[in-house]
């Protein structure tokens, strides 16, 4: 009886993650119709969301009633859905909007992409340019609607983090801080808004640094410098602290230390390097940051690593790794920091 009882929850457990592919198409066909903004304005039937939405009204109302089964959206007494704080957070640039991240196009780019996992995990080739015939960035690059879908994406991301990175840091006592690889500028206002004196360099590709968006939102533009360049060849020199948030873990050991020589070449002695990443626990435990290393894994050549990986490419690169901070909750980011050695 009670081995017929353990299967039964070892069942459970399997079958309840294997189950979430349903809902998770539910919740990009939302974002796609749009049906949060639309509940924005007032709760609404199924057969109204329908008519301005243009969906199949059955369908929809079935779709729905399952998703606020789930607290995604709520069916009222009298039949109208609203909103939810789920719900919310997929409407159209809203602060911590996840709409352009779970949208139908990103999503079936991503189910493609780990449809080939089964031959990545044999030869170790990333599933995404298995799945697109070219690597992640290459590809960005060339579908540009959807790259500025994946831009917008992380940006979004990144602003709840972004505040208490700037607060967590002894940005203060800097002058200048350069953020490498900073997309369109959101940690770097995050820094310059929380810390009057300092100034900043946004170190980026050229046709990323053209739409600083954040800075020139933030009225901060007076205070950065927009630097063009390749991370991989020379970056700005003259900076106190280089900042390197979510850069690393894009690339495989050997790039990640090639990153890191052309930063320690810019620093001075008394520069410091703050990398913003995942630091991974050892062993079998918990780990948020253990499924963003597989999701990694899929995209890209890089990886999560442990705080002894870390160490070994900080070495590598002519650097000493001084500490890790971690960031609060619900952050799973740490903040590595060193100098030359």
């Amino acid at each position: 009886m009670g081995h017929s009882t353990g299967t039964a929850s070892a069942q459970s457990t399997i079958l309840r993650i294997t189950g979430q592919i349903l809902p998770a198409r539910c919740i990009a066909i939302a974002a796609e119709l749009g049906l949060a903004d639309h509940l924005d304005q007032r709760p609404m039937r199924a057969e109204e969301l329908a008519n301005v939405s243009n969906a199949h009204a059955p369908s929809l109302f079935r779709m729905l009633r399952f998703l606020a089964s789930i607290d995604i959206f709520h069916q009222e007494q009298d039949g109208t859905f609203r909103n939810t704080p789920a719900s919310e957070v997929l409407r159209e640039g809203v602060p911590g909007s996840l709409r352009p991240m779970v949208r139908l196009d990103w999503q079936d780019v991503v189910w493609d992409t780990y449809r080939a996992m089964p031959e990545a995990m044999r030869n170790g080739t990333p599933a995404f340019t298995i799945a697109h015939g070219r690597p992640f960035f290459e590809h960005l690059a060339v579908e540009e609607e959807l790259g500025a879908l994946f831009d917008a994406s992380m940006a979004l991301m990144s602003e709840p983090d972004n505040s208490v990175i700037a607060s967590s840091y002894p940005f203060g006592v800097a002058k200048v801080v350069v953020d490498i690889g900073g997309g369109r500028g959101g940690l770097l206002a995050a820094i310059l808004s929380e810390h009057q004196t300092l100034s900043g360099v946004l170190f980026d590709q050229q046709q990323v640094i053209a739409k600083p968006t954040y800075l020139s939102d933030a009225g901060l533009l007076e205070r950065c410098k927009l630097i063009a360049g390749n991370l991989f060849e020379s970056v700005y020199p003259d900076g106190d602290v280089y900042l390197l948030k979510r850069i690393l873990h894009d690339w495989s050991d050997a790039d990640a230390v090639r990153i890191l020589k052309s930063v320690r070449a810019a620093m001075s002695p008394d520069s410091q390097v703050a990398v913003v990443d995942a630091v991974l626990n050892p062993g079998n435990d918990a780990d948020p940051n253990k499924y963003l290393d597989v999701g990694i894994m899929a995209l890209l050549e890089g990886r999560e690593r442990t705080a002894e990986e870390f160490e070994t490419l900080f070495s590598e690169a002519g650097l000493q790794l001084l500490r890790i901070l971690p960031m609060p909750a619900p952050s799973t980011m740490s903040i590595i920091e060193g100098a030359m050695a």
